[in-house]
Protein backbone atom coordinates (compact mmCIF):
# COMPACT_ATOMS: atom_id res chain seq x y z
CA UNK A 1 0.00 0.00 0.00
CA UNK A 2 1.42 3.36 -0.95
CA UNK A 3 2.10 5.62 1.96
CA UNK A 4 1.52 9.33 1.90
CA UNK A 5 4.51 11.35 3.07
CA UNK A 6 3.81 14.46 5.09
CA UNK A 7 6.07 17.38 5.68
CA UNK A 8 6.45 18.29 9.35
CA UNK A 9 6.45 22.07 9.80
CA UNK A 10 9.12 23.44 12.10
CA UNK A 11 8.41 26.21 14.58
CA UNK A 12 9.49 29.12 12.35
CA UNK A 13 7.63 27.71 9.37
CA UNK A 14 4.49 27.29 11.40
CA UNK A 15 4.60 30.89 12.65
CA UNK A 16 5.03 32.14 9.09
CA UNK A 17 2.19 29.89 7.93
CA UNK A 18 -0.17 31.14 10.62
CA UNK A 19 0.80 34.80 10.28
CA UNK A 20 -1.15 35.24 7.02
CA UNK A 21 -4.51 34.92 8.79
CA UNK A 22 -5.51 37.49 11.39
CA UNK A 23 -8.40 35.31 12.56
CA UNK A 24 -6.05 32.86 14.24
CA UNK A 25 -6.40 34.84 17.49
CA UNK A 26 -9.94 33.56 17.72
CA UNK A 27 -8.83 29.94 18.04
CA UNK A 28 -9.91 28.38 21.32
CA UNK A 29 -8.29 25.32 22.77
CA UNK A 30 -11.00 23.17 24.35
CA UNK A 31 -10.04 21.08 27.39
CA UNK A 32 -13.38 21.04 29.20
CA UNK A 33 -17.03 20.43 28.46
CA UNK A 34 -17.89 24.12 28.66
CA UNK A 35 -15.72 24.85 25.55
CA UNK A 36 -16.82 21.79 23.57
CA UNK A 37 -18.89 23.86 21.14
CA UNK A 38 -16.03 26.12 20.02
CA UNK A 39 -14.91 25.75 16.43
CA UNK A 40 -11.64 26.53 14.61
CA UNK A 41 -12.63 29.04 12.00
CA UNK A 42 -9.62 28.84 9.68
CA UNK A 43 -9.40 25.53 7.80
CA UNK A 44 -5.73 26.21 7.09
CA UNK A 45 -5.02 26.02 10.80
CA UNK A 46 -6.79 22.65 10.94
CA UNK A 47 -4.70 21.30 8.08
CA UNK A 48 -1.49 22.56 9.66
CA UNK A 49 -2.27 20.88 12.98
CA UNK A 50 -3.09 17.59 11.25
CA UNK A 51 0.28 17.67 9.46
CA UNK A 52 2.26 18.03 12.69
CA UNK A 53 3.99 15.14 14.40
CA UNK A 54 2.77 14.14 17.85
CA UNK A 55 5.92 15.43 19.54
CA UNK A 56 5.06 18.98 18.42
CA UNK A 57 1.60 19.07 20.04
CA UNK A 58 2.80 20.91 23.14
CA UNK A 59 4.44 23.55 21.01
CA UNK A 60 1.18 24.19 19.16
CA UNK A 61 -0.77 24.68 22.35
CA UNK A 62 1.83 27.11 23.63
CA UNK A 63 2.10 29.11 20.40
CA UNK A 64 -1.56 29.40 19.39
CA UNK A 65 -3.36 32.12 21.43
CA UNK A 66 -5.95 30.68 23.83
CA UNK A 67 -9.17 32.67 24.27
CA UNK A 68 -10.22 31.01 27.54
CA UNK A 69 -6.82 31.25 29.21
CA UNK A 70 -4.89 34.43 30.03
CA UNK A 71 -5.38 36.76 27.03
CA UNK A 72 -7.05 39.50 29.14
CA UNK A 73 -4.54 39.30 32.01
CA UNK A 74 -0.85 40.19 32.06
CA UNK A 75 0.48 37.39 34.24
CA UNK A 76 3.97 37.79 35.69
CA UNK A 77 6.18 36.24 38.32
CA UNK A 78 5.80 37.06 42.02
CA UNK A 79 9.16 38.86 42.43
CA UNK A 80 7.71 42.34 42.82
CA UNK A 81 4.24 41.46 44.12
CA UNK A 82 3.15 43.12 47.34
CA UNK A 83 -0.45 42.22 48.15
CA UNK A 84 -2.61 44.78 49.95
CA UNK A 85 -5.65 43.59 51.88
CA UNK A 86 -8.75 45.78 51.94
CA UNK A 87 -9.25 47.69 55.19
CA UNK A 88 -12.30 46.51 57.11
CA UNK A 89 -14.39 49.57 57.98
CA UNK A 90 -17.29 48.16 60.03
CA UNK A 91 -17.97 47.01 63.59
CA UNK A 92 -19.14 43.42 63.65
CA UNK A 93 -21.67 42.04 66.11
CA UNK A 94 -25.31 42.67 67.12
CA UNK A 95 -27.10 45.49 65.31
CA UNK A 96 -30.29 47.53 65.77
CA UNK A 97 -32.76 45.92 68.24
CA UNK A 98 -30.36 43.10 69.16
CA UNK A 99 -27.81 45.35 70.88
CA UNK A 100 -27.54 44.68 74.63
CA UNK A 101 -30.44 42.19 74.71
CA UNK A 102 -29.63 40.04 77.76
CA UNK A 103 -32.64 37.71 77.83
CA UNK A 104 -32.59 34.42 75.92
CA UNK A 105 -36.29 34.41 75.03
CA UNK A 106 -36.24 38.05 73.94
CA UNK A 107 -33.25 37.34 71.69
CA UNK A 108 -35.17 34.55 69.94
CA UNK A 109 -38.28 36.74 69.66
CA UNK A 110 -36.26 39.30 67.69
CA UNK A 111 -36.35 36.78 64.84
CA UNK A 112 -39.70 35.06 65.45
CA UNK A 113 -41.58 38.26 66.19
CA UNK A 114 -45.23 38.28 67.25
CA UNK A 115 -46.22 39.79 63.88
CA UNK A 116 -44.43 37.02 62.02
CA UNK A 117 -45.89 34.23 64.17
CA UNK A 118 -49.33 35.88 63.94
CA UNK A 119 -49.11 35.54 60.15
CA UNK A 120 -48.34 31.84 60.58
CA UNK A 121 -51.32 31.55 62.94
CA UNK A 122 -53.63 33.21 60.39
CA UNK A 123 -52.43 31.06 57.49
CA UNK A 124 -52.72 27.92 59.62
CA UNK A 125 -56.30 28.73 60.60
CA UNK A 126 -57.15 29.62 57.00
CA UNK A 127 -55.78 26.34 55.69
CA UNK A 128 -57.55 24.37 58.44
CA UNK A 129 -60.85 25.99 57.48
CA UNK A 130 -60.24 25.24 53.80
CA UNK A 131 -59.37 21.62 54.62
CA UNK A 132 -62.30 20.95 56.96
CA UNK A 133 -64.97 22.78 54.97
CA UNK A 134 -67.05 20.36 52.91
CA UNK A 135 -65.45 17.22 54.30
CA UNK A 136 -67.19 14.59 56.41
CA UNK A 137 -65.02 13.13 59.16
CA UNK A 138 -65.54 9.98 61.25
CA UNK A 139 -67.21 10.50 64.60
CA UNK A 140 -63.97 10.08 66.57
CA UNK A 141 -61.78 12.07 64.18
CA UNK A 142 -59.67 14.76 65.96
CA UNK A 143 -60.46 17.12 63.08
CA UNK A 144 -64.02 17.41 64.42
CA UNK A 145 -62.57 18.98 67.57
CA UNK A 146 -60.57 21.64 65.72
CA UNK A 147 -60.63 25.16 67.12
CA UNK A 148 -58.50 27.99 65.71
CA UNK A 149 -54.94 28.01 66.96
CA UNK A 150 -53.81 31.00 69.05
CA UNK A 151 -50.55 32.94 69.14
CA UNK A 152 -49.59 31.40 72.49
CA UNK A 153 -50.27 27.89 71.23
CA UNK A 154 -48.08 28.46 68.18
CA UNK A 155 -45.15 29.57 70.33
CA UNK A 156 -45.66 26.46 72.50
CA UNK A 157 -45.53 24.28 69.37
CA UNK A 158 -42.30 26.00 68.25
CA UNK A 159 -40.82 25.39 71.70
CA UNK A 160 -41.73 21.70 71.50
CA UNK A 161 -40.13 21.46 68.05
CA UNK A 162 -36.91 22.69 69.65
CA UNK A 163 -37.30 20.31 72.57
CA UNK A 164 -37.56 17.42 70.10
CA UNK A 165 -34.05 18.30 68.97
CA UNK A 166 -32.81 17.91 72.55
CA UNK A 167 -34.91 14.87 73.55
CA UNK A 168 -34.65 12.43 70.66
CA UNK A 169 -37.39 9.79 70.44
CA UNK A 170 -38.35 7.42 67.62
CA UNK A 171 -42.00 8.48 67.12
CA UNK A 172 -44.23 11.44 67.83
CA UNK A 173 -46.50 9.36 70.07
CA UNK A 174 -43.58 8.46 72.31
CA UNK A 175 -43.21 12.11 73.32
CA UNK A 176 -46.70 11.98 74.83
CA UNK A 177 -46.40 8.50 76.33
CA UNK A 178 -47.14 8.08 80.06
CA UNK A 179 -45.08 4.91 80.34
CA UNK A 180 -42.38 5.09 82.96
CA UNK A 181 -39.44 4.71 80.57
CA UNK A 182 -40.72 7.15 77.95
CA UNK A 183 -42.57 9.76 79.99
CA UNK A 184 -41.52 13.35 79.21
CA UNK A 185 -43.84 15.68 81.16
CA UNK A 186 -42.95 18.82 79.19
CA UNK A 187 -45.06 17.59 76.26
CA UNK A 188 -48.37 16.33 77.76
CA UNK A 189 -48.30 18.96 80.51
CA UNK A 190 -48.62 21.86 78.05
CA UNK A 191 -50.62 20.41 75.14
CA UNK A 192 -52.50 17.23 74.29
CA UNK A 193 -51.17 14.85 71.68
CA UNK A 194 -54.19 15.21 69.39
CA UNK A 195 -54.04 19.00 69.53
CA UNK A 196 -50.31 19.02 68.78
CA UNK A 197 -50.79 16.68 65.82
CA UNK A 198 -53.64 18.77 64.44
CA UNK A 199 -51.61 21.99 64.60
CA UNK A 200 -48.69 20.24 62.87
CA UNK A 201 -51.06 18.91 60.19
CA UNK A 202 -52.54 22.32 59.41
CA UNK A 203 -49.35 24.36 59.89
CA UNK A 204 -49.16 26.68 56.89
CA UNK A 205 -47.27 29.80 55.78
CA UNK A 206 -49.02 31.03 52.63
CA UNK A 207 -52.60 31.17 51.37
CA UNK A 208 -53.13 28.66 48.56
CA UNK A 209 -55.91 30.80 47.06
CA UNK A 210 -53.49 33.70 46.42
CA UNK A 211 -51.03 31.78 44.28
CA UNK A 212 -52.07 33.62 41.09
CA UNK A 213 -50.91 36.96 42.54
CA UNK A 214 -47.63 35.54 43.85
CA UNK A 215 -44.46 37.00 42.26
CA UNK A 216 -41.76 34.94 43.99
CA UNK A 217 -40.22 31.61 42.93
CA UNK A 218 -43.08 29.27 42.00
CA UNK A 219 -41.56 26.23 43.66
CA UNK A 220 -41.06 28.08 46.96
CA UNK A 221 -44.62 29.41 47.23
CA UNK A 222 -45.45 27.29 50.29
CA UNK A 223 -42.62 28.69 52.42
CA UNK A 224 -41.54 31.92 50.71
CA UNK A 225 -42.84 34.27 53.48
CA UNK A 226 -40.63 32.44 56.00
CA UNK A 227 -37.57 32.64 53.72
CA UNK A 228 -38.15 36.33 53.03
CA UNK A 229 -38.71 37.26 56.69
CA UNK A 230 -35.73 35.33 58.09
CA UNK A 231 -33.36 36.56 55.39
CA UNK A 232 -34.28 40.12 56.36
CA UNK A 233 -33.95 39.49 60.11
CA UNK A 234 -30.64 37.63 59.80
CA UNK A 235 -29.14 40.63 57.99
CA UNK A 236 -30.55 43.45 60.13
CA UNK A 237 -29.81 42.00 63.59
CA UNK A 238 -26.12 41.12 63.14
CA UNK A 239 -23.17 42.33 61.09
CA UNK A 240 -20.46 39.78 60.21
CA UNK A 241 -16.75 40.20 60.79
CA UNK A 242 -14.12 40.84 58.13
CA UNK A 243 -13.94 37.17 57.11
CA UNK A 244 -17.06 35.76 55.48
CA UNK A 245 -17.56 32.60 53.46
CA UNK A 246 -19.99 31.17 50.91
CA UNK A 247 -20.76 27.47 50.63
CA UNK A 248 -23.64 25.06 50.01
CA UNK A 249 -25.69 23.37 52.71
CA UNK A 250 -28.12 20.48 52.34
CA UNK A 251 -31.39 19.78 54.15
CA UNK A 252 -32.02 16.04 54.05
CA UNK A 253 -34.95 15.08 51.83
CA UNK A 254 -35.27 11.74 50.03
CA UNK A 255 -38.84 12.13 48.79
CA UNK A 256 -39.98 13.29 45.38
CA UNK A 257 -39.05 16.90 44.67
CA UNK A 258 -38.30 18.65 41.39
CA UNK A 259 -35.28 20.52 42.75
CA UNK A 260 -33.85 17.80 45.00
CA UNK A 261 -30.05 17.74 44.77
CA UNK A 262 -27.37 15.10 45.21
CA UNK A 263 -24.17 16.30 46.89
CA UNK A 264 -21.97 13.27 47.65
CA UNK A 265 -19.58 15.20 49.90
CA UNK A 266 -22.33 16.35 52.26
CA UNK A 267 -23.51 14.27 55.21
CA UNK A 268 -27.11 14.18 53.97
CA UNK A 269 -26.19 13.59 50.29
CA UNK A 270 -29.81 14.03 49.05
CA UNK A 271 -31.98 17.03 49.76
CA UNK A 272 -32.76 20.72 49.38
CA UNK A 273 -29.67 22.77 48.57
CA UNK A 274 -29.14 26.25 49.94
CA UNK A 275 -26.37 28.70 49.11
CA UNK A 276 -25.33 30.37 52.35
CA UNK A 277 -23.16 33.30 53.38
CA UNK A 278 -21.86 32.92 56.93
CA UNK A 279 -19.53 34.70 59.30
CA UNK A 280 -16.32 32.64 59.22
CA UNK A 281 -15.57 32.92 62.93
CA UNK A 282 -18.95 32.36 64.59
CA UNK A 283 -20.89 30.50 61.89
CA UNK A 284 -23.70 33.10 61.95
CA UNK A 285 -25.98 32.56 58.93
CA UNK A 286 -26.26 36.04 57.38
CA UNK A 287 -27.94 35.33 54.05
CA UNK A 288 -29.15 32.32 52.07
CA UNK A 289 -30.71 31.27 48.76
CA UNK A 290 -32.83 28.14 48.33
CA UNK A 291 -31.82 26.50 45.06
CA UNK A 292 -34.83 25.61 42.89
CA UNK A 293 -33.15 24.81 39.58
CA UNK A 294 -33.50 27.07 36.57
CA UNK A 295 -36.08 29.31 38.27
CA UNK A 296 -33.76 30.29 41.15
CA UNK A 297 -34.11 34.06 41.47
CA UNK A 298 -30.76 35.88 41.67
CA UNK A 299 -30.88 39.66 41.95
CA UNK A 300 -27.88 41.98 41.87
CA UNK A 301 -27.06 45.22 40.08
CA UNK A 302 -23.74 43.63 39.05
CA UNK A 303 -25.28 40.65 37.22
CA UNK A 304 -25.12 40.91 33.41
CA UNK A 305 -26.56 38.75 30.63
CA UNK A 306 -23.30 36.82 30.23
CA UNK A 307 -22.73 36.33 33.99
CA UNK A 308 -22.64 32.63 34.82
CA UNK A 309 -24.79 31.08 37.53
CA UNK A 310 -22.14 30.57 40.20
CA UNK A 311 -20.91 34.16 39.89
CA UNK A 312 -24.52 35.36 40.05
CA UNK A 313 -25.04 33.42 43.30
CA UNK A 314 -21.99 35.09 44.85
CA UNK A 315 -23.03 38.58 43.74
CA UNK A 316 -26.59 38.09 45.02
CA UNK A 317 -25.34 37.07 48.46
CA UNK A 318 -22.44 39.47 48.89
CA UNK A 319 -23.68 42.68 47.22
CA UNK A 320 -24.92 44.33 50.48
CA UNK A 321 -21.42 43.83 51.96
CA UNK A 322 -19.34 45.29 49.11
CA UNK A 323 -17.02 48.30 49.58
CA UNK A 324 -16.56 47.56 53.30
CA UNK A 325 -13.29 45.62 53.30
CA UNK A 326 -14.60 42.07 53.74
CA UNK A 327 -12.60 39.02 52.70
CA UNK A 328 -14.78 36.42 50.97
CA UNK A 329 -13.63 32.80 51.24
CA UNK A 330 -15.03 30.32 48.70
CA UNK A 331 -14.21 26.93 47.21
CA UNK A 332 -13.45 26.13 43.58
CA UNK A 333 -17.14 25.83 42.68
CA UNK A 334 -17.39 29.65 42.69
CA UNK A 335 -13.90 31.10 42.19
CA UNK A 336 -12.52 32.48 38.95
CA UNK A 337 -10.09 35.28 38.02
CA UNK A 338 -12.99 37.32 36.60
CA UNK A 339 -14.94 37.13 39.87
CA UNK A 340 -11.84 37.94 41.93
CA UNK A 341 -11.17 41.00 39.79
CA UNK A 342 -14.79 42.16 40.05
CA UNK A 343 -14.88 41.79 43.84
CA UNK A 344 -11.52 43.55 44.27
CA UNK A 345 -12.79 46.47 42.20
CA UNK A 346 -15.67 46.73 44.69
CA UNK A 347 -13.52 46.84 47.82
CA UNK A 348 -13.82 43.15 48.69
CA UNK A 349 -11.03 40.58 48.82
CA UNK A 350 -11.50 37.06 47.53
CA UNK A 351 -9.61 33.89 48.53
CA UNK A 352 -10.19 30.22 47.82
CA UNK A 353 -9.43 27.12 45.82
CA UNK A 354 -9.56 27.33 42.04
CA UNK A 355 -10.29 25.02 39.12
CA UNK A 356 -7.49 25.33 36.59
CA UNK A 357 -9.90 25.07 33.64
CA UNK A 358 -11.53 28.39 34.54
CA UNK A 359 -11.23 31.18 32.01
CA UNK A 360 -8.29 33.48 32.61
CA UNK A 361 -6.07 31.05 34.57
CA UNK A 362 -2.39 31.57 33.60
CA UNK A 363 -1.13 28.91 31.21
CA UNK A 364 2.20 28.58 33.01
CA UNK A 365 0.55 27.73 36.33
CA UNK A 366 -1.92 25.40 34.63
CA UNK A 367 0.60 23.34 32.65
CA UNK A 368 3.70 23.25 34.85
CA UNK A 369 4.33 19.85 36.47
CA UNK A 370 5.55 20.06 40.06
CA UNK A 371 7.22 17.73 42.51
CA UNK A 372 5.82 17.32 46.00
CA UNK A 373 6.28 20.50 48.04
CA UNK A 374 7.02 22.73 45.03
CA UNK A 375 5.11 25.95 44.33
CA UNK A 376 4.44 27.96 41.21
CA UNK A 377 2.60 31.28 41.32
CA UNK A 378 1.87 34.23 39.06
CA UNK A 379 -0.03 37.44 39.52
CA UNK A 380 -1.91 39.90 37.34
CA UNK A 381 -2.27 43.12 39.30
CA UNK A 382 -3.65 42.21 42.75
CA UNK A 383 -4.81 38.73 41.67
CA UNK A 384 -2.55 35.81 42.56
CA UNK A 385 -2.96 32.28 41.20
CA UNK A 386 -0.84 29.67 42.98
CA UNK A 387 -0.37 25.92 42.57
CA UNK A 388 1.22 23.78 45.29
CA UNK A 389 1.99 20.10 44.94
CA UNK A 390 0.85 18.06 47.91
CA UNK A 391 -0.26 14.45 47.33
CA UNK A 392 -2.27 16.07 44.54
CA UNK A 393 -1.89 19.55 43.05
CA UNK A 394 -3.77 22.24 44.98
CA UNK A 395 -4.57 25.46 43.14
CA UNK A 396 -5.75 28.63 44.87
CA UNK A 397 -6.55 32.25 44.06
CA UNK A 398 -6.24 35.38 46.22
CA UNK A 399 -6.41 39.13 45.87
CA UNK A 400 -3.84 39.91 48.57
CA UNK A 401 -1.70 36.84 49.32
CA UNK A 402 1.79 36.30 47.94
CA UNK A 403 3.66 33.00 47.59
CA UNK A 404 5.07 32.95 51.14
CA UNK A 405 5.11 29.64 52.99
CA UNK A 406 4.50 28.79 56.62
CA UNK A 407 5.15 25.71 58.72
CA UNK A 408 2.03 23.78 59.60
CA UNK A 409 2.05 20.96 62.17
CA UNK A 410 -0.16 18.01 61.26
CA UNK A 411 -0.04 14.68 63.09
CA UNK A 412 3.16 15.75 64.83
CA UNK A 413 4.72 16.42 61.45
CA UNK A 414 5.97 19.79 60.23
CA UNK A 415 4.84 20.59 56.70
CA UNK A 416 5.67 23.74 54.75
CA UNK A 417 2.55 25.06 53.11
CA UNK A 418 1.70 28.27 51.29
CA UNK A 419 0.21 30.72 53.79
CA UNK A 420 -2.79 31.22 51.54
CA UNK A 421 -3.74 27.54 51.98
CA UNK A 422 -3.29 27.65 55.76
CA UNK A 423 -5.49 30.76 55.95
CA UNK A 424 -8.09 29.16 53.68
CA UNK A 425 -8.35 26.05 55.87
CA UNK A 426 -8.88 28.29 58.91
CA UNK A 427 -11.43 30.70 57.46
CA UNK A 428 -13.51 28.59 55.07
CA UNK A 429 -15.40 26.62 57.74
CA UNK A 430 -18.18 29.09 58.60
CA UNK A 431 -20.98 27.17 56.87
CA UNK A 432 -19.64 23.83 58.12
CA UNK A 433 -19.51 25.23 61.67
CA UNK A 434 -23.15 26.30 61.38
CA UNK A 435 -24.13 22.87 60.04
CA UNK A 436 -22.27 21.21 62.89
CA UNK A 437 -24.12 23.29 65.47
CA UNK A 438 -27.42 22.37 63.82
CA UNK A 439 -26.57 18.69 63.77
CA UNK A 440 -26.01 18.51 67.54
CA UNK A 441 -29.72 19.18 68.15
CA UNK A 442 -31.42 18.26 64.90
CA UNK A 443 -34.95 19.67 64.82
CA UNK A 444 -35.89 18.12 61.44
CA UNK A 445 -37.52 14.78 62.12
CA UNK A 446 -36.77 12.03 59.61
CA UNK A 447 -40.41 11.21 58.89
CA UNK A 448 -41.95 14.41 57.62
CA UNK A 449 -44.23 14.10 54.61
CA UNK A 450 -43.92 17.70 53.37
CA UNK A 451 -40.61 19.08 52.17
CA UNK A 452 -41.42 22.66 53.16
CA UNK A 453 -42.07 21.57 56.77
CA UNK A 454 -38.61 20.06 56.88
CA UNK A 455 -37.09 23.25 55.47
CA UNK A 456 -39.08 25.33 57.97
CA UNK A 457 -37.71 23.32 60.90
CA UNK A 458 -34.22 23.65 59.46
CA UNK A 459 -34.60 27.44 59.35
CA UNK A 460 -36.06 27.42 62.87
CA UNK A 461 -32.99 25.53 64.03
CA UNK A 462 -30.67 27.98 62.24
CA UNK A 463 -32.53 30.85 63.93
CA UNK A 464 -31.75 29.37 67.35
CA UNK A 465 -28.04 29.19 66.45
CA UNK A 466 -28.08 32.82 65.28
CA UNK A 467 -29.91 33.87 68.45
CA UNK A 468 -27.32 32.07 70.57
CA UNK A 469 -24.48 33.86 68.76
CA UNK A 470 -26.10 37.26 69.35
CA UNK A 471 -26.88 36.42 72.98
CA UNK A 472 -23.28 35.37 73.66
CA UNK A 473 -21.96 38.53 71.97
CA UNK A 474 -24.02 40.57 74.46
CA UNK A 475 -22.81 38.56 77.48
CA UNK A 476 -19.53 38.67 79.35
CA UNK A 477 -19.62 34.89 79.79
CA UNK A 478 -20.46 32.43 77.03
CA UNK A 479 -23.53 30.23 77.47
CA UNK A 480 -23.21 26.56 76.61
CA UNK A 481 -25.14 25.49 73.49
CA UNK A 482 -27.28 22.92 75.32
CA UNK A 483 -27.95 25.28 78.23
CA UNK A 484 -29.06 27.99 75.80
CA UNK A 485 -31.56 25.66 74.11
CA UNK A 486 -32.92 24.28 77.39
CA UNK A 487 -33.35 27.78 78.84
CA UNK A 488 -34.99 28.97 75.61
CA UNK A 489 -37.54 26.13 75.63
CA UNK A 490 -38.25 26.63 79.35
CA UNK A 491 -38.66 30.36 78.85
CA UNK A 492 -41.02 29.99 75.89
CA UNK A 493 -43.19 27.43 77.69
CA UNK A 494 -43.31 29.57 80.83
CA UNK A 495 -44.18 32.71 78.86
CA UNK A 496 -46.81 31.27 76.51
CA UNK A 497 -48.37 28.31 78.36
CA UNK A 498 -51.74 28.77 80.06
CA UNK A 499 -50.68 27.76 83.57
CA UNK A 500 -54.20 27.13 84.90
CA UNK A 501 -55.11 24.92 81.96
CA UNK A 502 -51.82 23.02 82.27
CA UNK A 503 -52.42 22.46 86.00
CA UNK A 504 -55.89 21.04 85.31
CA UNK A 505 -54.44 18.75 82.65
CA UNK A 506 -51.82 17.41 85.07
CA UNK A 507 -54.25 16.94 87.96
CA UNK A 508 -56.67 15.02 85.78
CA UNK A 509 -54.07 12.53 84.62
CA UNK A 510 -52.50 9.61 86.48
CA UNK A 511 -49.09 8.49 85.26
CA UNK A 512 -47.87 4.92 85.17
CA UNK A 513 -44.75 6.18 86.93
CA UNK A 514 -46.62 7.69 89.90
CA UNK A 515 -46.04 4.63 92.08
CA UNK A 516 -42.27 5.00 91.88
CA UNK A 517 -42.07 8.41 93.59
CA UNK A 518 -42.70 8.40 97.37
CA UNK A 519 -43.96 11.97 97.56
CA UNK A 520 -46.76 11.07 95.13
CA UNK A 521 -47.96 7.81 96.78
CA UNK A 522 -47.32 8.12 100.55
CA UNK A 523 -49.27 10.09 103.15
CA UNK A 524 -47.64 13.43 103.86
CA UNK A 525 -48.57 16.16 106.33
CA UNK A 526 -47.62 19.79 106.55
CA UNK A 527 -46.20 21.19 109.78
CA UNK A 528 -44.22 24.11 111.09
CA UNK A 529 -40.44 23.90 110.90
CA UNK A 530 -39.26 23.10 114.46
CA UNK A 531 -37.05 25.64 116.28
CA UNK A 532 -33.30 25.18 115.98
CA UNK A 533 -30.47 26.19 118.26
CA UNK A 534 -29.99 29.46 116.40
CA UNK A 535 -33.54 30.47 115.48
CA UNK A 536 -36.79 30.18 117.37
CA UNK A 537 -38.81 30.60 114.17
CA UNK A 538 -36.69 29.20 111.29
CA UNK A 539 -37.68 29.60 107.66
CA UNK A 540 -36.92 27.82 104.41
CA UNK A 541 -37.35 28.65 100.76
CA UNK A 542 -40.45 27.11 99.20
CA UNK A 543 -39.24 24.52 96.68
CA UNK A 544 -42.23 25.09 94.36
CA UNK A 545 -41.86 28.87 94.29
CA UNK A 546 -38.13 28.48 93.63
CA UNK A 547 -38.90 26.20 90.68
CA UNK A 548 -41.13 28.94 89.26
CA UNK A 549 -38.35 31.50 89.77
CA UNK A 550 -40.04 33.20 92.73
CA UNK A 551 -38.14 33.63 95.99
CA UNK A 552 -40.44 33.03 98.94
CA UNK A 553 -39.55 32.09 102.53
CA UNK A 554 -41.95 29.88 104.52
CA UNK A 555 -42.17 28.55 108.09
CA UNK A 556 -43.90 25.34 106.90
CA UNK A 557 -42.40 22.15 105.56
CA UNK A 558 -42.98 18.48 104.80
CA UNK A 559 -40.86 16.63 107.34
CA UNK A 560 -40.90 13.39 105.33
CA UNK A 561 -39.64 15.08 102.15
CA UNK A 562 -37.44 17.57 104.08
CA UNK A 563 -38.40 20.54 101.89
CA UNK A 564 -39.92 23.93 102.61
CA UNK A 565 -43.43 24.43 101.20
CA UNK A 566 -46.06 27.15 101.28
CA UNK A 567 -49.15 26.07 103.18
CA UNK A 568 -51.59 26.59 100.32
CA UNK A 569 -51.25 25.48 96.66
CA UNK A 570 -47.52 24.69 96.76
CA UNK A 571 -47.93 21.77 99.21
CA UNK A 572 -50.60 20.22 96.99
CA UNK A 573 -48.66 20.74 93.75
CA UNK A 574 -45.50 19.21 95.16
CA UNK A 575 -47.28 16.03 96.23
CA UNK A 576 -49.41 15.59 93.09
CA UNK A 577 -47.16 16.65 90.19
CA UNK A 578 -44.23 14.77 88.76
CA UNK A 579 -42.22 17.72 87.53
CA UNK A 580 -40.55 18.81 90.77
Amino acid sequence: MASTSRKVLQGDELEEFLAHDSEVSEFEYSDSSENSDNEIEDQAVVDAIQDLSIEDDDEIVARVPVADSDESYFWQNMDNYDGVRERFSENSGPRNQSVNVLDIVQTFLLFFTEDFVNNIVQETNTYAQQFICGRVFPFRSPARQWVPVTLNEMYVVLALFLLMGIVNKPTLNSYFSTKRLLYTPAFPDVISRDRFQLICKFLHFNDNTKKDNYLGPTRLFKIFPVIQHLNEKFQTLFYPGQNICIDESLTLWKGRLAFKMYLPLKASKFGIKTYELCDSKSGYLWSFIVYTGSETQLNSSLIRENTNKTTSVVLHLVEPLLHRGHTLWMDNYYNSPQLAKLLKNHGTDCVGTLRLNRKGVPTTVKNTKLRKGEIIAQHAGPITVLKWQDKKPVSVISTFHNADTQTDIKRNKEIKKPKIIIDYNEMMGGVDLKDQLLQYYNVERKRLHKWYMKLFRRLLNATVVNAMIIYNKNQERLTDHLAFRVNLVEGLLLKFTDQEQAARRVQGRRHSSDNTIPRLRERHFISKIPPSGKKARPQRRCVVCTKNKRRKETVYWCSDCDVGLCIDQCFQDYHTKLNF
